[in-house]
């Protein structure tokens, strides 16, 4: 049988990876449900102030990017059905070649939750206002953008962890699920009133942020003690992760120059859809690199074996 997946870590079998996905599913719906319930913030729409802010945004650039991500999720998902189709036969045939579905399958989702999220902005649904003490008065928070990374982070560290290091799904549970709290935590903190309690919020989530970071770090240590060197895209594999860690650094530096109200409302809004897309769509065209240099790795072992 050829290998189209050298390096596939142990991850239980399909029950036991379902049971992880519902753990986070679970532990993400209860975190957001009782932090919105406890902060109940204010819609912007409800607010003058906010509502003018908020009506001078980017509105035209969440258009531009909705347009864009319908395109782009359309091509993605004729992609995803085109290499099922081309290749479900070689399944038993080829080792764990079914495992290459599983990146295309993902960024279709996450293309949707972007779309999903650029069109909640442009009709200014679920827009709230922060307490104040937090950058300008009446500032709006852009809430969409929180939901589509409480699904699409995941989906990255999925990517990178699972699909990419093929760590166990076990293995990337910790730092997926601490991920997520961190930042809802961060979105919480928004409408915190009392200063003091709203920077020990923002503590506990930069410090849980260096907790999945350092778990993130591992998956490469050992990614890189345990693959053989010839594994297709070996060094690519490992900077999706990087990337990952170094990007939601620079996400919270940008978090915190909106509290501080040192970036304007529409300026930080600017960096998140743009951030947002840029890095999926990296991800996007890096697995695309990965699964042609499988698909080469895997002619040449053919070639040999005749």
């Amino acid at each position: 049988m050829a290998d189209m997946q050298p390096v596939r870590a142990a991850s239980g079998g399909a029950s036991e990876n379902i049971k992880h996905i519902a753990g986070w599913i679970g532990v993400t719906a209860v975190g957001v449900a009782a932090l919105f319930a406890a902060a109940r913030p204010e819609v912007c729409v409800d607010s003058k102030d906010c509502a003018a802010i908020f009506e001078g945004g980017i509105k035209r650039v969440n258009r531009f990017a909705s347009v864009s991500l319908i395109v782009g999720a359309i091509i993605q998902f004729m992609t995803t059905v085109i290499l099922f189709v081309k290749t479900r036969g070689m399944v038993g045939i080829v080792k764990d070649i079914e495992y290459t579905f599983v990146p295309p399958l993902l960024m279709c989702i996450a293309l949707l939750m972007l779309l999903a999220e650029n069109l909640l902005l442009f009709r200014g649904a679920f827009v709230h206002v922060a307490a104040a003490g937090v950058g300008e008065t009446s500032r709006p928070i852009y809430s969409p953008i929180i939901l589509e990374w409480v699904v699409n982070v995941p989906i990255l560290l999925i990517l990178s962890g699972y699909s990419a290091l093929n760590r166990p799904l076990a293995e990337v549970s910790r730092p997926l699920v601490v991920t997520n709290i961190y930042i809802i935590l961060a979105w919480s903190a928004y409408f915190v009133p009392n200063e003091p309690l709203r920077w020990f919020v923002i503590a506990v989530a930069f410090l849980m942020y260096a907790w999945a970071s350092y778990d993130m770090a591992n998956w490469i240590f050992v990614f890189r003690a345990t693959a053989r060197q010839e594994i297709p895209s070996r060094n690519l594999r490992c900077v999706l992760t990087i990337l990952l860690i170094v990007v939601f650094f620079i996400y919270g530096l940008v978090y915190l120059a909106g509290i501080l109200g040192i970036l304007s409302p529409r300026e930080e809004l600017i960096f998140y859809v743009t951030w947002n897309i840029g890095t999926k769509l990296f991800f996007l065209i890096a697995f695309v690199g990965i699964r042609a240099s499988q698909f080469y790795d895997l002619l040449v072992t053919l070639v040999k074996l005749k």
